[in-house]
């Protein structure tokens, strides 16, 4: 963790799915959409147990070959976020 920056976000975070698996960037940006989706939904959770003086950059990777549901992008980005909140609060 370093400290905020100016913008004062508690989290920063990127998305991205590789060119190699998907050759077609609408399946790249549908899955982007999926995950950025997804991340908002669950991001509080994450906010809430960052402390004041401290900012966390995390970058989620969709690896798979498959062109996933949003129900399964979801239950992902819900289970890495309550991994990393958890992580967090005990750095505290």
């Amino acid at each position: 963790m370093v400290q905020r920056g100016a913008d004062g976000s508690p989290v920063m975070a990127g998305f991205t799915v590789p060119k190699k698996k998907f050759k077609k960037s609408v399946h790249r940006h549908r899955i982007i959409r999926l995950l950025r989706e997804a991340w908002r939904l669950h991001k509080h959770q994450l906010y809430a147990a960052v402390p004041a003086d401290k900012q966390v950059h995390i970058f989620l990777l969709y690896t798979s070959a498959d062109i996933p549901e949003y129900k399964t992008i979801e239950e992902a980005v819900q289970k890495a976020v309550t991994h990393l909140t958890g992580l967090v609060e005990s750095s505290k």
